[in-house]
């Protein structure tokens, strides 16, 4: 604790300290400063012209001329230095190239503005305007339930046009105290547009052992011992553009990608967290009441079940994670009292209640963003961005997020394996642990529609019920949940209308929620009033389609694929159509089976007749959450095949109608009348 406490005095101190040379500037209670780089930078020179063999030559939207990031964490000084030049090669960028904003924690960091500037017709024009630069708390993620205390500072240039080249260097010193050194460094090799020239270079204390981790074709770093440290990095030359194909796992990236740092242990990041985790025994009364209310029921499965949902529903998501709140929890009493709390104070009051009822459990470090990829990092506390806990009871292992709200069913069946990798805060933990799927779980969505005639003019009634089951009916429940019942009302209204045109709204729709067993069924009626398209004299359509298929079949924008693609959630997706025709229609639809599938998923569809009712049935299981490169194209032919399969057109024989009868004798009559006239001549 002695470290963290002059690691702190000396991120204040050098927050507070303006260097030699560097003049002020306040904004309110904020200010930045203007003045050189710190001696440890060594700058790069932007090249005259762009290599005409290097990427982008004759890029007419947007180029990066040089990306520049130097780190010195010597001495815990932690002092960034980023210089940045860019080109809008279109006018619908020059917007975009005339701004710049740099965020940073005035906490425990200060900005160090040292050029902007903009190159015209090869020449160099100073654009540093520091009473024209605003600093602004503005709280991007406030509507996220974060506050965050991060400052922006906006800069605006004048007169940028397009081919301008516009410089931005700057410095950021000082980073986060309770990190306490916990840093990792990285740099994206290549971006969505061209990239001249990239550099990274970081700064160690003497004796540091520099680990490294690439993907996608990166170039690793080079590390060599120097006078006063260890230096370690890369530089690289003319950057194609990445395509960015989006649908990729949540662990995946497209670019090519080096992150470096010290050399350390999960076992060491786990040491930091844990006095971040103290033991609490003192709890409110109103808590303890309610755990000794939990304490007497039937199993652990129950107690786990009771304090999950009582922290999920009554202690609501807000997370004020400014200083040393980013990392250091509330107080379990504070966050029940005050009835709020973000991921890590949830977590920390979870898992004490748990414990208070003989349930072993402790948070655990996550990250939404890389997933399995940390992996392909140097241990650090400062990869991870979410806490969730992890229960023990038994041989079974459960992990649960307190900061999900309206759950329903068994903990143990909830999946939470798009997290990847865990790191639980219990002493003796040496490695990431697996966010394992449950062993069995019931995650389904099945719709049934009824066609029932209604009278003799072609007109349906249309009943529909859909039953949410698992992770799919805490979704619903959220969604449903956050909609009126008339808003609810009316656009599902409006959806069939869309499909069917005019309708009667029969039964407003109804919610059955059993969050004990977690399913939720929605129930709709409708009358139909003209559902059917005529085609030729006495053949009707109804064009039916499997609505409850249609999310988790959707085809990606990018077909073509050099990454993995994320397919969704494991599942099983049903929809079921019974069509009963007006009296005297007669269906023609034969019968008829389809099936397509992949190794992520199996596919069939069924039309049976019994008599004159037609009964479809659409089934879908998706069996993998992600499909590699190499599997895509297959994976994708086949589920064109079911895009197409999801809709259908049921065609009816309907009875003719007297003036249609009417009308065909008179046609018949003319004919004959014709024929007899044409063999007298």
């Amino acid at each position: 604790m002695k470290r963290f406490a002059a690691w702190v005095v000396l991120s204040w101190c050098v927050v507070c300290a303006a260097w030699a040379g560097e003049v002020e500037h306040k904004r309110g209670d904020f200010r930045f400063f203007v003045g050189d780089p710190a001696a440890f930078v060594q700058p790069h020179q932007v090249a005259a012209t762009w290599d005409p063999k290097a990427p982008g030559a004759d890029d007419a939207v947007w180029r990066y001329w040089l990306t520049d990031e130097q780190v010195d964490h010597r001495k815990g000084v932690d002092a960034t230095y980023i210089d940045y030049v860019y080109e809008a090669r279109a006018a619908a960028h020059v917007g975009e190239a005339g701004r710049y904003q740099v965020d940073f924690n005035p906490e425990y960091q200060r900005l160090v503005l040292h050029n902007v500037q903009v190159r015209r017709d090869g020449k160099w024009q100073d654009r540093l305007q520091p009473d024209k630069i605003s600093l602004a708390r503005r709280e991007t993620r406030f509507e996220k339930d974060l506050a965050d205390g991060l400052v922006t500072a906006l800069i605006v240039l004048d007169d940028v046009r397009v081919g301008d080249v516009v410089r931005v260097n700057y410095s950021v010193i000082g980073s986060n105290p309770i990190l306490a050194g916990q840093s990792i460094d990285g740099i994206s090799q290549a971006w969505r547009s061209p990239v001249l020239d990239a550099h990274l270079r970081v700064l160690f204390d003497p004796g540091t052992q520099v680990r490294s981790h690439v993907r996608n074709g990166a170039k690793p770093a080079a590390v060599r011992n120097i006078a006063d440290g260890v230096e370690a990095r890369v530089d690289v030359h003319g950057a194609r553009a990445v395509v960015d194909e989006g649908n990729y796992p949540e662990w995946y990236t497209p670019n090519p990608r080096l992150l470096l740092g010290p050399e350390r242990s999960w076992a060491e990041v786990v040491k930091w967290a844990l006095p971040l985790y103290p033991q609490v025994d003192a709890l409110p009364a109103d808590l303890q009441a309610r755990i000794a209310e939990w304490k007497k029921l039937p199993d652990p499965q129950a107690r786990l079940r009771a304090a999950l949902h009582t922290v999920q529903d009554e202690v609501r998501y807000f997370g004020v994670e400014m200083g040393s709140n980013t990392h250091r929890p509330t107080p379990p009493a504070d966050t029940w009292t005050r009835r709020y709390g973000d991921c890590k104070d949830k977590a920390y009051l979870l898992s004490t209640i748990l414990r208070a009822l003989d349930i072993h459990a402790v948070p655990a470090l996550i990250s939404t963003t890389r997933s399995t990829a940390l992996r392909d990092l140097e241990p650090t506390a400062a990869a991870f961005d979410h806490v969730i806990v992890r229960a023990t009871m038994g041989t079974d292992i459960v992990w649960v997020d307190p900061t999900m709200t309206q759950q329903g069913g068994d903990p143990r069946t909830l999946d939470l394996s798009d997290y990847g990798l865990g790191l639980p805060i219990e002493a003796g933990t040496a490695d990431l642990q697996p966010v394992a799927p449950p062993k069995q779980t019931n995650d389904a969505i099945s719709t049934i529609e009824r066609y029932s005639a209604v009278g003799q003019a072609g007109q349906l009634q249309l009943d529909i019920e859909t039953t949410y089951s698992g992770q799919a009916a805490n979704y619903a429940r959220i969604n449903l949940g956050a909609s009126r019942s008339d808003d609810l009302e009316r656009r599902n209204a409006q959806y069939y209308r869309q499909r069917f045109g005019d309708l009667d709204v029969k039964k407003t729709p109804g919610i059955q929620d059993d969050r004990e067993a977690n399913k939720l069924k929605v129930t709709e009626s409708y009358l139909l009033k003209s559902p059917f398209q005529q085609e030729g004299t006495q053949v009707r359509g109804l064009d039916i389609f499997a609505e409850t298929l249609d999310g988790p079949t959707k085809l990606p924008e990018q077909m073509k694929r050099t990454g993995p693609l994320e397919v969704g959630r494991v599942a099983d997706y049903r929809h079921e159509i019974v069509l009963d025709g007006p009296p005297g229609w007669h269906a023609t639809a034969p019968a008829d089976t389809a099936k397509f599938a992949s190794s992520a998923f199996d596919y069939s569809r069924t039309i049976e007749k019994n008599g004159d009712q037609v009964h479809v049935v659409y089934a879908l299981k998706v069996k993998a959450r992600e499909i590699d490169a190499a599997g895509s194209a297959e994976h994708l032919a086949q589920m064109r095949d079911v895009r197409e399969n999801l809709s259908a057109r049921l065609r009816f024989q309907a009875p003719a109608t007297p003036m249609e009868t009417s009308e065909r004798d008179k046609r018949l009559k003319a004919l004959l009348r014709g024929a007899l006239d044409g063999g007298t001549q």
